[in-house]
């Protein structure tokens, strides 16, 4: 995977940096990047939210290493507040979206506009719910 080796070096990190960030060890990283083994799926959605880039990015199916690209659009601001779980969670949110406009579907530019617009009512939306939230520390 060139573009793992490309995007973790883009990222400054060396293996044994990227591999403690997403749970594993140097010499998995190492057999990814070189080809001899594929990481599953759970690990290649953890290895492109460690390097704020998309699994479609990682595999070659878009040019566009932005993360969170909403339809060809351009890549989310991720809120300080956001935890590794939370920009999970939008993903997921983003991935379910079937964005249609009386029965036909949008076109990638519209697609991305409407996306946007969810976007910052979803990181609203976690925001007010972390706010609202007690602290269990104490």
């Amino acid at each position: 995977m060139d573009r793992l080796k490309q995007r973790r070096r883009a990222m400054n990190y060396t293996q044994e940096q990227l591999a403690e960030l997403v749970n594993a060890k140097k010499t998995t990283i190492s057999n990814y990047e070189t080809g001899y083994s594929t990481p599953n799926n759970e690990m290649l959605s953890d290895l492109a939210d460690v390097l704020q880039t998309t699994v479609d990015y990682l595999l070659g199916r878009s040019e566009n290493p932005a993360s969170l690209d909403a339809a060809g659009g351009s890549s989310a601001v991720i809120p300080d507040f956001a935890t590794r779980k939370d920009v999970k969670d939008f993903k997921t949110f983003l991935n379910q979206q079937e964005v249609m406009f009386d029965g036909v579907p949008l076109t990638a530019e519209e697609k991305a506009r409407v996306l946007g617009y969810m976007e910052g009512m979803f990181w609203d939306a976690k925001k007010m719910n972390k706010r609202s939230k007690p602290s269990s520390e104490g």
